[in-house]
């Protein structure tokens, strides 16, 4: 038995699936870790229909994060990228 296949909508701000799949990856943390989410949550009940005990379902989290990075409401920017020049020629003098 298979589970049908997510699909995710990656903003145009966000450019590509890389950088989609680490921000919400981050987000994913920061909700396990107790970050209030930003979008409506609503909690699985187990089969007695008491609330699970959503911070310990990673899958729920990672759901969320997901939902909230597709809809714009996650702020991130992008680091800067330093470009280290290693190709100085130092003269080497044969004596």
């Amino acid at each position: 038995m298979s589970q049908a296949r997510t699909i995710v909508r990656v903003p145009d701000e966000i450019g590509n699936k890389y950088r989609f799949a680490v921000i919400s990856g981050k987000r994913c943390e920061q909700l396990q870790r107790g970050a209030f989410p930003k979008v409506e949550v609503v909690v699985p009940v187990n089969r007695q229909g008491q609330a699970q005990d959503a911070p310990k379902l990673a899958s729920f989290w990672a759901q969320v994060g997901i939902q909230e990075v597709e809809e714009n409401r996650i702020g991130w920017e992008e680091g800067e990228v330093l470009n280290l020049d290693y190709t100085t020629e130092t003269p080497i003098s044969v004596e």
